[in-house]
């Protein structure tokens, strides 16, 4: 995460905080300075049964919205920096105009700022991969997951 410029007030650590497809997950803290460096991969993995169609899958992950917080561990229980919400579809398989960086992998998104943060809104770096893959239930119905 760079904001170039930026410097923060409170010197607490900060970490993302990730919510797709009903689940969360954090990165590890690290040091409140300016680019932030998170070298983490974080999974998450949802069974979508009774779903045969792969356009029917495209409508749910419309309809889900993947949540990114910059979160800042100032106590009793932290402050949300900066935050960026899209459908879980976009999120995940962006259109290829977006995409930036080696081979299309990397994306750069600008996170909107909360009142907490001063400055300009800082820019998120990452790369998604995501893999659909068709399974067999024991009751010999077929779902993607």
């Amino acid at each position: 995460i760079t904001c170039p410029g930026v410097q923060l007030k409170d010197k607490q650590e900060l970490y993302l905080s990730v919510f797709v497809l009903g689940q969360y997950n954090k990165t590890e803290c690290v040091p409140a300075v300016f680019p932030l460096f998170f070298q983490e991969k974080l999974v998450f993995e949802k069974t979508f049964a009774n779903i045969v169609d792969p356009g029917d899958l495209v409508k749910l992950l419309e309809f889900d919205t993947a949540v990114l917080e910059l979160i800042q561990l100032i106590p009793p229980v932290g402050k949300v920096l900066a935050t960026y919400e899209e459908n879980t579809r976009d999120f995940l398989f962006p259109d290829p105009m977006l995409t930036h960086g080696r081979r299309g992998l990397e994306r750069e998104i600008l996170m909107k700022r909360s009142p907490y943060f001063t400055g300009i809104a800082p820019k998120l770096r990452f790369s998604t991969t995501s893999l659909i893959s068709d399974s067999l239930l024991s009751l010999g119905r077929s779902h993607i997951q």
